[in-house]
């Protein structure tokens, strides 16, 4: 049997991201246990942490829309892949609905130091769906190309352009974010274009469902999938869904 820590995919560069935070004029470092990205005025133990840990903590209801959406598989085979790992809330919550492998990509060298981080915490604290995830550090795209096991399921969660409309912050963690990707000019079309390459490439590598997580409002751009096979909407979010198990079976 593989040791509890076997599913490190790709060790991260701890230094490398904290120069990388640092550049950014953030502070990653570790504190009480766990790593956390702050801005320097900023209180030790008050930043923001990898969230695998703390969600597999949480009681995860049946309702939650992608635990449902995972239920789905049923016995499709192969993992789950989640091209947008960030802090590793989704990546948990699917990895906790189901008995199989996640892979989690994220490309910018801090937020992959704190996803990994996340795991590492829950796999310490002995929550087993932690043991099942693997933190790829690079190009999701890419890495979706190189493996031979077609996905049972991509799920792909760009990070949101800034509402115009509302003067309301975002939470700590997704300001944060922002600062350290430099990300509040992104436009909507910038954000399409992104989500047009995950849905085409989820398509390539043969995947059996694909779920988009985007507000409400937020147009699905069109490609050769067509139009999602069925969407699950809250007030805040819609999680649009390509059910493709025929066609792959075909």
């Amino acid at each position: 049997m593989a040791g509890p820590d076997s599913n490190q995919a790709d060790p991260v560069d701890h230094g490398a991201a904290i120069e990388s935070a640092a550049t950014a004029g953030m502070v990653l470092e570790m504190v009480d246990g766990g790593l956390e990205l702050r801005l320097p005025e900023e209180r030790p133990g008050g930043g923001v942490r990898g969230e695998i840990e703390s969600t597999l903590v949480r009681r995860l209801e049946s309702g939650h829309p992608l635990r449902r959406i995972v239920h789905g598989l049923a016995e499709t085979p192969g993992p789950v892949v989640d091209l947008t790992g960030g802090l590793g809330a989704d990546t948990a919550v699917a990895a906790a609905a189901a008995d199989r492998r996640v892979i989690a990509f994220e490309r910018h060298p801090v937020v992959a130091a704190l996803l990994e981080d996340g795991r590492r915490r829950a796999v310490a604290a002995g929550l087993e769906p932690a043991t099942r995830i693997e933190v790829h550090l690079g190009d999701a795209i890419e890495g979706l190309r190189r493996d031979a096991i077609p996905p049972a399921l991509v799920m792909i969660d760009p990070m949101f352009p800034p509402r115009r409309k509302s003067s309301a912050l975002p939470p700590k963690p997704m300001q944060r974010l922002r600062s350290l990707l430099h990300r509040e000019g992104v436009t909507e079309t910038e954000v399409d274009a992104e989500v047009r390459a995950f849905l085409l490439a989820a398509e390539q590598a043969g995947a059996g469902r694909i779920v988009l997580k985007r507000p409400p409002e937020a147009i699905v751009p069109e490609t050769s999938l067509g139009p999602p096979t069925f969407e699950i909407s809250t007030k805040l979010l819609r999680w649009s869904v390509w059910e493709r198990r025929a066609a792959n079976d075909a």
